[in-house]
């Protein structure tokens, strides 16, 4: 047994035995609570790719992240997290702000690989795409590199076992 929260570590009369095994009875009982919960949760299908998308994007905007919306963004907007669907996958990525997006590109465009913009540019993609791999992971989703892609994540629902 996992270990219990006495109320009373030391409990020096019969009422102190007696609240320790209640507090024992209530944590049994929580125990088998919750391995029922889990047997009853491995039945059920998988979520819908929709469903686990704004559990997603709530989760990411819960750890503070600015979500952008799935549609093209314009000018006036800025960057952040983007996620969407596709071909029924969830998918987490990053857009930078149009101005380090198009600093990049014009370097690029000169074949500036050396290039103060380019260097910002790669420097920010690679640190958010650590992090788009690593928090949700801590959100208990599974996580994947798109393998077409040299940036962004597939995110899988959450196992529903301790194990899984």
């Amino acid at each position: 047994m996992a270990s219990i929260n006495y109320p009373y570590p030391d409990p020096k009369n019969d009422a102190g035995r007696e609240a320790n095994r209640g507090a024992a009875d209530d944590y049994q009982r929580q125990e088998e609570e919750a391995a029922d919960f889990l047997d009853r949760a491995e039945g059920l299908p998988p979520v819908a790719p929709e469903l686990l998308l704004e559990q997603v994007r709530l989760d990411l905007a819960a750890a503070g992240f600015h979500v952008a919306p799935p549609q093209l963004l314009t000018d006036e907007e800025q960057g952040g997290v983007a996620i969407y669907t596709d071909d029924g996958q969830v998918v987490v990525d990053w857009l930078p702000h149009t101005r380090l997006d198009r600093a990049a590109l014009a370097s690029a465009g000169n074949g500036g690989t050396d290039d103060e913009d380019a260097v910002r540019y790669y420097a920010v993609r690679n640190a958010m795409d650590t992090a788009l791999g690593a928090i949700p992971a801590g959100f208990r989703y599974s996580t994947r590199s798109r393998p077409d892609s040299l940036f962004g994540h597939i995110i899988g629902q959450a196992p529903t076992t301790p194990d899984g």
